[in-house]
């Protein structure tokens, strides 16, 4: 169902202009299924409310048809079908799609609210899965010690989605000529940051410790965004010129990117789950072939671990 709200629909031009944005830009990140969008007629419009989540990361992707039988993206209640409550990330978005579109459909429910959300989610059983990508600095490992951390005693599976590549998203260009984490406090920077207890927050906090680099050398370190998406328009806007993210999202916002480090994003899902038909159709294209090809059209991603349960 969709949610009401009190602001009329948006045209693109008045989306485009609140994301400080092309209308062309627009337009790709709507196919792109980024953006959730609904045609009235032969008219495209787009709820206020589903646009302000989109900014904040807290927009639900699922799936609903027009009168004209096109697939659209909408607002849905998290109480159907699986739910995930997690880190964003695009393939995510792929997941679903690949899931409504199976021989045995399964409506995945995706919330992006971070990883150690995600995590706390998962614990106290506000979600099914969980998608996180936790880099520990005292172990070198991936995922696996905040799940025990934060999941004491409970059996969970862990299960890799994809391994992607973080770096620096800069103006095309590249104007500051930013190279290396090295380069955080180079002067002229106007960083955005991400928000606390995100994955890519916490890898450079770990770093910013292991060579004692205060966070108030760094301007911009305290604002924050929820999504990579959000980053990359922050600097496609020109409200920052410089933040770490996945490289996908800066290529759809026509940005550079230099890559800084590979990470392994997981899904986590309590051991019950894993019983469930809708966990085996999840899990039957996490492995398929199909699913494999559509990541790798996409720039930044490894699929040498999808679908390999890790845990």
């Amino acid at each position: 169902m969709v949610k009401t709200t009190n602001h009329s629909p948006l045209t693109p031009e008045e989306a485009a202009q609140i994301l400080k944005i092309s209308k062309y830009t627009l337009y790709e990140l709507i196919k792109r299924g980024e953006i959730p969008a609904r045609r009235i007629g032969k008219k495209i419009r787009i709820d206020y409310d589903t646009l302000k989540q989109y900014l904040q990361g807290t927009q639900v992707i699922t799936e609903e048809k027009n009168e004209q039988g096109h697939t659209l993206n909408s607002d849905v209640s998290l109480s159907q079908g699986l739910r995930f409550v997690g880190s964003h990330e695009p393939i995510v978005g792929l997941l679903c799609e690949f899931l409504t579109h199976s021989p045995s459909p399964v409506q995945l429910s995706a919330l992006f609210k971070g990883s150690m959300d995600g995590l706390i989610a998962l614990y106290r059983r506000d979600a099914d899965i969980t998608g996180i990508h936790l880099w520990d600095e005292q172990s070198e490992e991936y995922n696996l010690p905040f799940v025990r951390y934060v999941l004491p005693g409970e059996s969970v599976s862990v299960v890799n989605l994809v391994q992607r590549v973080q770096g620096w998203i800069v103006p095309n260009g590249n104007p500051l000529k930013l190279n290396s984490w090295e380069d955080i406090t180079n002067e002229g920077i106007c960083f955005i940051n991400r928000q606390k207890g995100s994955g890519t927050r916490l890898h450079l906090d770990s770093y910013l410790r292991k060579f004692k680099i205060s966070p108030g050398l760094i301007q911009g370190y305290e604002i924050e965004e929820t999504t990579h998406s959000g980053v990359a328009l922050k600097i496609a806007s020109g409200q920052a010129n410089a933040g770490i993210g996945i490289q996908s999202a800066a290529q759809r916002m026509g940005l550079d990117f230099i890559p800084l480090f590979k990470e392994r994003y997981d899904l986590v899902l309590r051991q019950e789950i894993t019983q469930s038909m809708e966990w085996q159709q999840v899990l039957s294209i996490l492995q398929s072939p199909a699913f494999h090809r559509a990541i790798e059209q996409q720039i930044g991603y490894e699929t040498s671990l999808t679908g390999q349960v890790i845990f």
